[in-house]
């Protein structure tokens, strides 16, 4: 539940289709999970859900065994890992009434390897994984004089593969880029690096202008500046 790579990615308007579909609730207070800022929740994480155009959404508490997200005994499988009784609810879609994800500020998050790398430089001890941060996209990107280049790509359109995206606004960080998480340690001087140097904010949202389907290898676009 904290993200998987895929081979491809198909993009609508909402962002990548499968994507944040369901959110995980506690059973006793209907409060949405939310790791970053609510230690009881710091679990979620390590849950494992998947989505295929086939099988639509499924979940599993080990990586190996798979069900459906109203499956009685996944569920109860992922209560005892995350510590609270766990309920699993889908999401509405954008202008609908209903369950909605706590966040909703763009269909997609992307974020460069170059702002990585400077993350990096300024915390030589930490490890900065780019699973920490959840994007969507990851683009693979030189370094330049900003620390954060994608921060220039604000009101511009980035073609990749078939998509076009626009940026739109900084991404915010909380408290989840701290957590320990498969591999990748409990690090609180993270979050308050990326508050001290970049206000707060790492890599980009984005809106959807043109949908189509990314890949890895894809050519990345930057349109210029509009004049």
């Amino acid at each position: 539940m904290a993200g998987e790579r895929l081979e491809f990615a198909p993009l609508d308007a909402s962002g990548i289709v499968g994507d944040r579909l369901w959110g995980v609730v506690d059973a006793s207070s209907e409060r949405i999970a939310s790791p970053g800022r609510e230690k009881h929740f710091i679990e979620v994480p390590r849950g494992y859900a998947r989505w295929t155009a086939q099988d639509g959404p499924a979940i599993s508490a080990d990586g190996t065994s798979w069900a459906r997200p109203d499956d009685a005994e996944i569920i109860g499988k992922l209560s005892l890992l995350f510590g609270f009784p766990a309920q699993l609810k889908p999401f509405v879609r954008r202008g609908q009434e209903g369950f909605r994800p706590r966040y909703e500020h763009a269909p997609i998050h992307l974020l460069s390897t170059a702002a990585l790398r400077s993350l990096e430089r300024e915390m030589p001890g930490s490890i900065v994984d780019e699973r920490r941060f959840r994007p969507n996209i990851v683009v693979d990107w030189p370094d330049e004089q900003e620390p954060i280049p994608e921060n220039g790509w604000l009101g511009r359109e980035i073609r990749i593969g078939d998509a076009v995206l626009k940026g739109s606004v900084p991404c915010g960080r909380c408290g989840f880029i701290t957590i320990a998480q498969d591999g990748i340690p409990l690090d609180v001087e993270l979050l308050r690096t990326v508050v001290k140097r970049h206000n707060r904010n790492f890599g980009i949202y984005c809106d959807v202008l043109v949908p189509g389907e990314i890949k890895p290898g894809d050519t990345v676009t930057v349109a210029p500046v509009s004049a």
